[in-house]
């Protein structure tokens, strides 16, 4: 191990043919240095607080800045990007009010990738190189090196889009002493259009490439702990967790297939067509807690799951849901879902239907 000679064609080959085999339908080599234009941006983007209450970003900006850094492979000479689709969306279906982002329909996908990527490391290993991978638990900013790879490019939502897939993919890191051979950036293909900027509902795309997270409905329903802004509710929507808005309407995410990938591994995990927001009001945090284990939506934890529950019913639900809303806001064990629910059971009132 440690070793940082320059390879032959031989290891980046195999490397190559072991993505296809684990079930990536695209890997790309960059080379690994300091990212100079998105360390200006972290920085700025930090100092503005734009990262809301997510304090591991700013904790870890310097090391995502450069995978050289201590805090991540100090003998680094590359990085390696796999892509991933996310799981079908025909796994969405509801039986009430309420969705779910593409990409958690399913098994939790660092389960999923974790797997596959440890393949590659050890690979490497066995080649005599350092490595280190993961998903977007290991502090680098893998969207930045997916298009340095030239796996795809960054839209104006901020997310990678892979030609021929779209953006609904999912992105796994290695970080090598291997000195592989860089493959080229391709150009940004959005033009001059604005679909996705002017589709998100809370305006959190404040400008191409840009999200403000403090108003991004994905950050609010997952990330975000205690009450959610009322100002900010009826842009929720019917999301119960993250929100595709932004990516549905791209171009490049209609009528795009899934390149032959094996979507099997994501199969066996919470039946997500169960869980909706009527139902997650009314259980107890232990009962969400079992009907999330193995999938994305645990992140957000049954408070805040049941937080969004609410104001999903406030925006999507009917009159029929205002018994549950009332007995939420009179008896929830959470002050923050009380006060979610009491604002949702008024917004149905007045509604009038």
């Amino acid at each position: 191990m440690g070793q940082t000679a320059r390879v032959s064609g031989a290891l980046p080959d195999r490397l190559r043919r072991l993505a296809r085999e684990l079930g990536f339908v695209r890997i790309g080599f960059a080379r690994a240095e300091a990212l100079e234009r998105e360390a200006r941006w972290l920085r700025a983007y930090v100092e503005q607080g734009r990262h809301g209450t997510m304090r591991w970003l700013a904790e870890t900006a310097e090391v995502r800045i450069d995978p050289r850094h201590p805090g991540m492979l100090p003998s680094a000479r590359s990085v390696v990007v796999v892509v991933l689709p996310c799981p079908p969306a025909n796994g969405s279906a509801r039986h009430g009010p309420g969705r779910i982002a593409r990409y958690a329909l399913g098994r939790d996908y660092h389960n999923v990738l974790g797997k596959r990527l440890r393949r590659l490391v050890a690979a490497l290993r066995d080649a005599g190189h350092e490595a280190r991978g993961g998903t977007d638990r290991l502090p680098i900013l893998e969207r930045a090196w997916a298009a340095r790879a030239g796996v795809g490019f960054l839209g104006k939502n901020a997310c990678l889009i892979v030609p021929g897939l779209g953006s609904h993919v999912l992105l796994g890191v290695v970080v090598t002493s291997a000195e592989l051979p860089p493959d080229e950036p391709m150009p940004s293909r959005c033009g001059s259009c604005t679909a996705c900027l002017d589709a998100c509902p809370t305006g959190a795309l404040i400008a191409s490439g840009t999200i403000d997270a403090r108003r991004c409905v994905s950050y609010l329903t997952i990330e975000h702990r205690g009450s959610i802004d009322p100002a900010l509710r009826p842009g929720v929507g019917d999301w119960l967790f993250g929100c595709d808005a932004c990516q549905d309407v791209c171009p490049f995410n209609r009528a795009r297939g899934a390149d032959g990938a094996d979507n099997t591994a994501f199969a066996g995990g919470p039946d997500l067509g169960l869980i909706d927001a009527e139902g997650l009001l009314r259980a107890s945090d232990a009962r969400i807690a079992t009907w999330t284990r193995g999938s994305p939506l645990a992140r957000a934890g049954p408070e805040s799951l049941a937080r969004n529950a609410a104001i999903v019913l406030g925006n999507a639900g009917g009159r029929r849901h205002l018994p549950v809303l009332r007995a939420a806001a009179a008896g929830h064990a959470s002050p923050v879902v009380r006060e979610a629910a009491a604002w949702a059971a008024e917004r149905l009132a007045n509604r009038g239907e």
